[in-house]
């Protein structure tokens, strides 16, 4: 297969203008000028477009596809929780399956190729199907309550990921929060993570009633969980994000999902242990939270991508509406830098540096082509547009 594109964003250098994109099998096997079709080579000319890695989603919830607008933005996030909680109630596997199937569609509406997915229902597991795009299937771990069930969901998710080694993505686990996930269950994630070789990502510090509920031990988290009958001996003792790094419940390869409210102390933490952060702008604002600490992560050394969360607390399922939302807040960071926050970051986040987030000979063919205006940047052209991709490409297949 020859693509033929108006412009092309490897992401490894400058634009390039003219030149053609070889995919053979899964992997791109050359890009430059001059490649002429072979015998026989399925030629697509892409005129007008611009061709790029597929956009990855660091952190959704696909489970949640049909909680649009179903809870009302402003809430504080003990209440957001209890809204949650009952939403889920009541719905079948068959709900479950059909909410993912609609979520990849939008994800491939939008260009997005891969998606870091937390998969709340262990029990469904079993039940999917081959997944439209690359997946990581981070299946979320809570014994706020009991271990029982996080034993189960853990024995689950190794059988699954083990009949599942031909899908594209991997697995992952998930403990799901400090507040949800004990010091015993994060030391076991993080341990079977790094023996099956599987991502580790965990939601911390998102809020400030979790910081209010482990720095002071109060405030409307605390009381909740207290009312559920959770130890709460682990609260009114100061950072969340210390508690765990310094008891060697998360490493350097863990991807911290929010990290909204680090504590001031946290950031010489992460200096010498700095995490993989995935930042969810849209579902930032849905919450009011105070402004991401961006400027100070990366200074201490973190890298930061994007995600979309779920649409429990988002309106879409597009990395482009989340690009230009972090562009607003953080207007000094170019265009090109934004999208590295969507295709190269991510990657090397979920361990697939240089195989996937750029357009180079032997990387996998996870590609997009979007439209492009007459002239201007065409990094900013892609966080611009809202329409459809004009290809979409995964394991070198057509999606």
């Amino acid at each position: 297969m020859l693509i033929r594109p108006a412009i092309t964003l490897t992401m490894t250098g400058p634009p390039l203008a003219g030149a053609a994109v070889r995919v053979s099998g899964r992997r791109v096997a050359a890009i430059g000028e001059g490649l002429a079709p072979a015998a026989g080579e399925e030629v697509i000319d892409l005129p007008g477009c611009v061709l790029l890695p597929g956009l990855i989603n660091a952190h959704c919830h696909l489970d949640y596809t049909d909680f649009k607008g179903a809870i009302f933005p402003g809430l504080p996030f003990a209440e957001w929780i209890k809204r949650i909680n009952a939403l889920k109630r009541g719905r079948t596997a068959g709900d479950w399956l059909a909410a993912i199937a609609r979520g990849f569609q939008l994800l491939a509406d939008s260009g997005c190729t891969a998606v870091g997915n937390i998969a709340a229902f262990p029990e469904v597991l079993p039940l999917l199907p081959r997944p439209p795009l690359r997946t990581w299937w981070c299946v979320e771990l809570i014994d706020a309550r009991a271990r029982g069930a996080a034993d189960e969901a853990l024995a689950t998710a190794l059988e699954f990921f083990a009949r599942r080694r031909a899908w594209p993505g991997g697995g992952g686990l998930s403990p799901h929060a400090p507040y949800t996930a004990s010091a015993w269950l994060y030391r076991r994630a993080l341990h079977l993570a790094r023996r099956e070789g599987l991502v580790l990502t965990t939601h911390v510090a998102e809020s400030s009633e979790e910081q209010e509920m482990f720095a002071r031990g109060r405030g409307a988290l605390f009381e909740f969980f207290k009312g559920m009958g959770r130890d709460m001996g682990d609260c009114g003792q100061g950072s969340v994000l210390a508690r765990l790094l310094g008891n060697g419940l998360l490493d350097a390869r863990c991807l911290a999902v929010h990290l909204n409210y680090p504590q001031e102390g946290d950031y010489a933490l992460l200096q010498k242990t700095p995490l993989p952060v995935a930042h969810c702008p849209r579902c930032h604002a849905y919450f009011g939270h105070a402004r991401f600490p961006y400027e100070r992560l990366r200074a201490a050394g973190c890298t930061v991508s994007l995600g979309t969360d779920s649409l429990a607390s988002n309106e879409v399922l597009d990395l482009r509406a989340e690009m230009r939302a972090f562009r607003r807040a953080y207007p000094a960071v170019s265009a090109a830098e934004c999208l590295r926050m969507v295709t190269t970051i991510p990657a090397a986040q979920l361990g697939m540096a240089g195989e996937l987030g750029v357009i180079a000979g032997g990387a996998l063919a996870d590609l997009v082509a979007f439209p492009l205006p007459a002239d201007g940047d065409p990094f900013q052209a892609v966080i611009t547009s809202t329409a459809k991709p004009a290809l979409l490409l995964v394991d070198g297949q057509r999606r």
